[in-house]
């Protein structure tokens, strides 16, 4: 059973607070609350601007960090004083917004790249740090 805003699973927050858990009820509760953290943290991703993509001469920085919820929303970090990001936060309705203020130049591009933290990775079971 996995708690989420979906499937709250009332039972395990329904108990006293005072009252002492069973160690296996406990380490039960850690897994639930570690899958809910897995099943609803925001993506990361980082807006890349590509120069000269295809060429000999190709090259490519991380001019932002985002970080995209799961309404769709996004909050993006420029990070790279060259493409006029520097110090500039955007908050947009979708991770896709940010490429419209990266890679403008004449000989660049601008793309989204996903990380996968492998603490999110769905084959490896929720754990507390």
């Amino acid at each position: 059973m996995t708690v989420s805003p979906q499937n709250p699973a009332q039972e395990l927050f329904d108990r006293d607070p005072f009252d002492a858990f069973d160690p296996l009820d406990q380490e039960a509760y850690e897994r639930e609350v570690c899958e809910l953290v897995r099943d609803t943290a925001p993506r990361l991703f980082a807006v890349v601007v590509e120069y000269r993509a295809g060429t000999a001469d190709a090259d490519a920085v991380v001019a932002a960090w985002g970080i995209a919820y799961q309404d769709g929303k996004a909050e993006v970090s420029g990070a790279e004083v060259g493409d006029g990001g520097c110090g500039r936060r955007w908050s947009l309705a979708s991770a896709e917004g940010a490429l419209r203020h990266f890679g403008r130049a004449e000989g660049c591009s601008a793309r989204l790249v996903w990380l996968m933290a492998a603490d999110v990775d769905r084959r490896t079971p929720a754990r507390a740090a």
